[in-house]
């Protein structure tokens, strides 16, 4: 089984609905996060990328960041409303202003203060409850402290990353760690990072035969089709097959992007964000990337990026980086 990774700003529904228009391979999405709100009602815009009209050709999962119990129960709630039957609790999120306040990866040096969220919320929400987890924050070892109590819940998956909140997206994964634990977890384990093609699959898979479920996140930016190469191979797939989808892909998320944010400007940024990762479908990709990041108007971008997909030199599948070019990551 196959899920797409939760990427704040880069697989809200737009990129999902685009993507399975025109790719396959993936079963289930995890969607990017939905904060916590203290007022009794949601605001409709944060549940907006989770509204079922917007999700009929992909399954997904809805994610909540937090660490209020009442309110993830009442969040629950709503999205149970809505259809779902499991939601994600997100224990790995790295990013500075989220980990400072204990929420994401920021509060798995704090196993008790996890346990009891988990006694709160567990008896109290009409759903599944998964988690995404890295190995902890500061160090590795953290884990081994932080899995006991993950055991002590009837969880729907547990899906681990297994990186430490400070290092970001960047350094090794510390699979040893992973080795010494896997045959502990009591849960369904979904194997998250660092597979960038149909290579490190194979390397993973391979170290550990137990795992049924992977999720695939930047890889999937990088080349859309990864997850059908990782079930089918790839020798159906000749070029102009491939550039044909990218097109309309492409053309399908940028319709999708307008519609959503409307204001030019925002569309354009949002497209170069994008194109950050998609420059590694071809080569040069630091030329396709700068050439792009230069351009000022909305039309212009549309109309170079359109050359770039239909005549610039296919990267390999297999040398694609799983890194954004020319800036920081930002997912």
């Amino acid at each position: 089984m196959i899920y797409l990774a939760p990427m704040q700003g880069y697989t809200e529904a737009e990129f999902r609905l685009a993507w399975a228009m025109f790719f396959s391979g993936i079963d289930v999405a995890v969607s990017p996060f939905i904060p916590l709100s203290e007022g009794i009602v949601f605001r409709a815009k944060l549940l907006n990328d989770i509204m079922p009209g917007r999700n009929q050709k992909l399954a997904v999962v809805p994610q909540v960041l937090g660490n209020n119990s009442e309110q993830i129960i009442r969040l629950a709630r709503r999205i149970a409303d809505l259809g779902y039957e499991t939601i994600n609790w997100n224990l790995g999120c790295p990013k500075i202003s989220v980990a400072k306040k204990q929420r994401g990866s920021g509060l798995l040096p704090f196993p008790n203060k996890i346990r009891s969220i988990l006694d709160q919320v567990i008896p109290n929400i009409p759903v599944q409850l998964s988690i995404k987890t890295r190995l902890g924050f500061q160090s590795p070892d953290e884990f081994y402290e932080l899995l006991p109590v993950y055991n002590d819940y009837p969880l729907q998956s547990l899906i681990i990353h297994p990186r430490i909140g400070s290092q970001m997206y960047e350094g090794n994964l510390f699979l040893e760690v992973l080795d010494q634990t896997i045959n502990l977890v009591k849960h369904t384990i979904v194997f998250s990072g660092d597979i960038s093609n149909i290579r490190s699959f194979e390397a993973l898979r391979k170290r550990y035969p137990t795992i049924e479920h992977w999720m695939l996140g930047r890889g999937v930016l990088v080349n859309p089709f990864l997850p059908e190469i990782i079930l089918e191979g790839s020798q159906h797939l000749d070029e102009a097959t491939i550039r044909h989808k990218q097109y309309y892909f492409a053309e399908e998320l940028y319709c999708g992007l307008k519609d959503k944010l409307r204001n030019e400007h925002t569309v354009l940024n949002k497209l170069k964000d994008y194109w950050s990762y998609f420059a590694r479908w071809f080569t040069g990709e630091q030329q396709v990337f700068d050439t792009l990041s230069r351009l000022h108007s909305l039309k212009e971008f549309i109309h170079v990026s359109n050359i770039v997909l239909r005549n610039n030199p296919l990267a390999s599948f297999e040398t694609r980086i799983a890194k954004p070019v020319g800036k920081g990551i930002q997912v």
